[in-house]
């Protein structure tokens, strides 16, 4: 089992592109947004993530909502289906997957189980957070792959 810890996460101004359907998808938007952030001239100041409204057990994946993220810390106007967003800040349960993203649903089964067990709750409503700490272009391997789940808590 992975080390779960709680972590605060800072709020932070993010670029944003939202998207529905399956979550496999991600990469690819996040590709597309770190182009278009490139091209307009603005670079990121924090490692990427995405947020995960629906739980993919629960939800058909053509109805699943997320969105690919980059902090910024310079001023940039959105464009067409990119948004600009504050985040709040945020309390967290969090363990690190390494290898490829088929084995995420483990992490997250065992960062929920954690979770129960260790006297905090999920915060309903609240979008789980997948951190690409080492992603594809910056390996070839997805063994390699380094990925935080974050998942917003509170004290019971």
């Amino acid at each position: 089992m992975p080390e779960v810890e709680i972590k605060e996460v800072p709020a932070m101004t993010v670029m944003s592109l939202p998207f529905s359907g399956p979550y496999d998808q991600t990469q690819d938007k996040l590709a597309t947004l770190m182009s278009w952030l490139l091209r307009v001239g603005h670079p990121y100041s924090d490692t990427p993530f995405g947020l995960y409204y629906d739980d993919p057990s629960k939800v058909a994946p053509d109805a699943l909502r997320a969105e690919v993220c980059l902090p910024i810390e310079e001023e940039c106007q959105p464009e067409d289906e990119i948004q600009k967003k504050n985040l709040p800040a945020v309390t967290v349960a969090a363990a690190v997957h390494q290898g490829p993203p088929s084995g995420i649903a483990q992490v997250y089964k065992e960062v929920f189980g954690w979770i129960a067990e260790n006297g905090y709750r999920y915060v309903e409503g609240g979008p789980t957070r997948e951190v690409f700490l080492r992603v594809y272009g910056e390996v070839d391997d997805p063994e390699q792959f380094l990925t935080e789940v974050q998942v917003p808590v509170e004290k019971v």
